[in-house]
């Protein structure tokens, strides 16, 4: 067990934490907002002996590089006085409790809860730190042939990231055979020169090394737009070169590494979705190819066929109703985790919340006409969730699998150590591609109207479950777990319903203004 300690109690932080505690909720927009209540029920109340239950961090965690950082437990009763470190720590009516305290430069943090004559104390001491080795430079650039790996860009082919740093955000996406030019190495990854000021790290468990590289550069093949029922295809000879796809809303940009712009116009087909293709020459030895769209993008696939020319799969929008725009809308409605997620101070798991709201989204959506696909209906992971560490993967290849029109994936929230809590809280919705921002705003601005916390908007972010590309895609965050009023609400049934009101509601926005837009 561990227990934790404090200065005084800071009075600026006592204010904060009122101020977060008992925000009002913003108005609910459009139709079937329900009635105004407080954003976030009372906290019940628990008596008894102090017991410290220390949730985050976990033992054996890394000290993090801060001056500050966040401890949440629970010390079992609300009536409990509790010092970490010399400092006094607010104590929630159930005996949960958040803490944002000074890093001791020991790495030990020192707690104590007393209730009269009863005590409680433990101690938490962090980890070790990892390192990295340095970059080893090859006396000369050589091929390297992606032979396997997985992502989310098309469920039909392996997908290795392109990484801006080992271990950094993914960036770029390199379907299986792709070529790359490789010119430096690490003890776990290979460093690919894309353009001068271009690089992007591959692990070497994905990447086969092959022999120098040549000097010549290539030309791109000749275009083909070629349209069927439910998408349009945009076919370019490029002998497995490495791209990179920039997908608008109206317009999609795909950047062709090593290979200059061709000499054959484009063919196009009419196809109602692709109105002009055109070829410009990007600094760094790149061709760069633009779609424009008559109508917004939906979603795209993107690989290679048997001859080596990259295929972009771009999707046509689903038929819909204006009358009842959520009927006949297929969605992937994903309770995020388990494994892993975030937890409460009284213990509340992240899986357990998440899938409270999910369920009544999917009913909520099932009464209005739309196709809900869950990703799992009970405690468990979704069936084939083999891809260590976690089934983020055979989710999002589900929602391809299952050909759906929109992907929401639910969590609700946790800090990276080191972050103020009382000053970043709030309510956010994540997306990857920028076709994806609309829906991501619609869901936010619901969201935050119902939780009263401060709406922190659309971000972008490489995740998994928004990464793939064949539809919409958004990983919503409603409460951060860790505060002991908005744990306390993820129990409360009526507050979990109107968050997945919230959740419907943003989703028919969406809709709604594609449908305005031509979809």
């Amino acid at each position: 067990m561990v227990r934790f300690r404090s200065l005084p109690l800071l009075p600026l932080t006592v204010l904060v934490c009122i101020g977060l505690l008992s925000a009002c909720s913003g108005p609910l927009p459009r139709a079937e907002a329900p009635e105004p209540v407080p954003a976030l029920p009372d906290v019940p109340g628990e008596v008894g002996p102090p017991a410290i239950e220390l949730a985050y961090p976990k033992p054996g965690a890394a000290q993090p590089d801060a001056d500050s950082t966040f401890l949440f437990g629970t010390v079992g009763t609300g009536t409990a006085r509790l010092i970490i470190n010399d400092i006094r720590v607010p104590v929630a009516p159930n005996g949960a409790f958040l803490a944002y305290l000074p890093v001791p430069p020991d790495g030990r943090y020192r707690l104590r809860a007393t209730t009269g004559e009863q005590t409680d104390r433990m101690t938490f001491a962090y980890g070790q730190a990892v390192t990295v080795d340095d970059v080893r430079p090859l006396p000369r650039a050589r091929a390297g042939t992606v032979i396997s790996g997985r992502d989310t860009l098309d469920a039909a082919s392996q997908i290795v990231a392109g990484r801006d740093a080992p271990g950094g955000n993914r960036r770029w996406f390199f379907p299986r055979g792709t070529r790359l030019p490789i010119t430096g190495e690490l003890s776990t990854h290979y460093r690919v020169q894309l353009t001068p000021n271009d690089t992007a790290w591959v692990h070497k468990n994905t990447t086969q090394l092959g022999p120098p590289l040549g000097a010549a550069e290539q030309r791109a093949g000749a275009v083909r737009v070629e349209p069927a029922q439910d998408w349009v295809d945009v076919r370019i000879p490029v002998n497995y070169a490495p791209f990179d796809i920039q997908p608008e809303t109206g317009r999609v940009g795909i950047t062709i590494y090593g290979r200059q712009v061709p000499n054959v116009a484009p063919t196009l087909s009419p196809n109602a979705l692709v109105a002009g293709v055109g070829w410009r020459t990007e600094a760094g030895q790149s061709a760069r190819l633009d779609l424009d769209l008559e109508r917004p993008l939906w979603g795209f696939k993107a690989f290679y066929d048997t001859t080596g020319a990259l295929v972009v799969r771009l999707r046509r929008p689903p038929q819909l109703d204006p009358a009842a725009p959520l009927r006949g809308l297929r969605v992937l409605v994903d309770p995020g985790h388990p494994p892993a997620g975030t937890l409460g101070p009284t213990g509340l798991l992240e899986p357990e919340a998440n899938l409270a709201i999910a369920l009544r989204v999917r009913d909520q959506l099932t009464a209005r006409g739309a196709e809900v696909v869950m990703t799992r209906t009970t405690a468990a992971p979704p069936e084939n969730a083999t891809w260590a560490p976690d089934d983020l993967w055979a989710r999002a290849d589900m929602a391809i699998r299952e050909n759906v029109d929109v992907l929401v994936s639910i969590h609700n929230n946790a800090f990276p150590d080191g972050t103020n809590p009382f000053e970043n809280v709030g309510s956010e919705v994540y997306y990857f591609h920028p076709f994806a921002q609309g829906l991501a705003q619609s869901l936010v601005d619901e969201i935050a109207g119902v939780t009263g916390l401060p709406n922190l908007g659309a971000k972008q972010r490489s995740l998994a479950l928004v990464r793939p590309t064949w539809m919409p895609a958004v990983l919503t965050e409603s409460l951060f777990m860790m505060f002991p009023q908005q744990e306390a609400a993820l129990k409360n049934p009526a507050y979990v319903n109107r968050l997945a009101a919230a959740h419907v509601r943003g989703l028919e926005a969406f809709v709604q203004e594609r449908l305005r837009a031509g979809l």
